[in-house]
């Protein structure tokens, strides 16, 4: 999914869970309003933590990331949508600062 098509469902109020990958530091520079920041770099502490019966929006900054988070979540049997293009491509507004999970 890109990123534009994530603005769209949200301007419909179209639930979403938005999982950002990035790095804490870069979470806190701007992120998606309503985004958890869950750092690939940190998946094996939090990856089991998760709501198997949630789909989960996964993003980065560019779709990397998200991308490897993607394919290990979906091994684990969660229901994911990876955002293709990440942040650097999101049309919408960015909050910054906060880091609360």
């Amino acid at each position: 999914m890109k990123a534009s098509a994530l603005k769209r469902q949200m301007d419909f109020d179209v639930p979403v869970n938005i999982v950002d990958v990035r790095e804490r530091d870069e979470f806190q520079e701007a992120h998606i309003e309503g985004a958890k920041n869950y750092p690939l770099s940190e998946i094996e502490s939090w990856i089991n933590t998760l709501d198997p019966s949630v789909e989960y929006t996964v993003m980065c900054r560019s779709g990397a990331r998200s991308m490897q988070a993607t394919w290990q979540m979906e091994a684990k049997g969660y229901k994911v949508v990876n955002i293709d293009d990440g942040l650097m491509s999101w049309p919408g507004e960015v909050v910054r600062g906060g880091n609360e999970q």
